[in-house]
């Protein structure tokens, strides 16, 4: 049931072929809210916490490894480095009807000032780490990106790219590394870098159900 779960707007009792529900290839799955990490009992067979959990820099690098056992670590992967990171694991959060939108049609770069990093679609490293810049509440997003050519920057570099798309021409990804390494962000210039993604809902259909309020372990631990 928590792995086919769908949303308000996501969800179509017609499954006729004129009818039925399309959404974009990089899009995985919707996920609710109740499933993530903090309703673990460690205690439980089959609900045990992951080795790395509370730690950060998991090895275990599949998005529904690093949805559902470290959606609250503040630093859940090793920070960002040209070398050793050709893909990175970036965190949205958005409205429900929002998230519904990315499902069926993809990002979509933010092109209105004010954007720190310039203009294209932003990730923070964790979902700690989007509290503080989000617009929007009630959905979070777990992305698979391709970082391609990374512009670094500091804090004295950031008017170089703010409010901007100039950095496009020679930059795939400005990553940004912030004096607290955990709230580090980055900016990817075009969609299509966006590789595969999981939605995680907290809207009112997990409330209407009362799922909200039930959370059933994970078989054997092996998600």
């Amino acid at each position: 049931m928590w792995w086919y779960y769908r949303p308000d707007g996501a969800y179509k009792q017609c499954r006729c072929c004129c009818c039925r529900q399309r959404f974009h290839p990089s899009h995985k799955r919707f996920l609710p809210y109740p499933l993530l990490g903090e309703n673990r009992n460690p205690n439980e067979i089959g609900n045990r916490l992951c080795s790395y959990s509370g730690v950060g820099n998991c090895p275990i690098l599949f998005l529904e490894h690093i949805v559902i056992f470290h959606a609250y670590d503040s630093m859940p992967q090793a920070r960002y480095q040209r070398n050793n990171h050709r893909t990175y694991f970036g965190f949205h959060r958005t409205s429900p009807q929002f998230a519904v939108g990315i499902a069926e049609e993809g990002f979509r770069p933010s092109t209105h000032p004010p954007q720190l990093l310039g203009f294209g679609v932003y990730f923070a490293r964790s979902f700690k780490g989007t509290e503080r810049k989000a617009r929007h509440q009630g959905a979070l997003i777990c992305a698979e990106i391709e970082m391609g050519n990374v512009l670094s920057i500091t804090s004295d570099e950031l008017n170089n790219v703010s409010n901007s798309d100039a950095w496009h021409q020679d930059f795939d990804t400005v990553y940004y590394y912030h004096r607290e390494e955990d709230r580090d962000e980055f900016c990817v210039k075009d969609p299509r870098q966006i590789l595969r993604w999981i939605i995680i809902m907290n809207d009112d259909r997990l409330r209407r159900y009362g799922l909200d309020r039930v959370f059933e372990n994970t078989r054997c631990g092996c998600i």
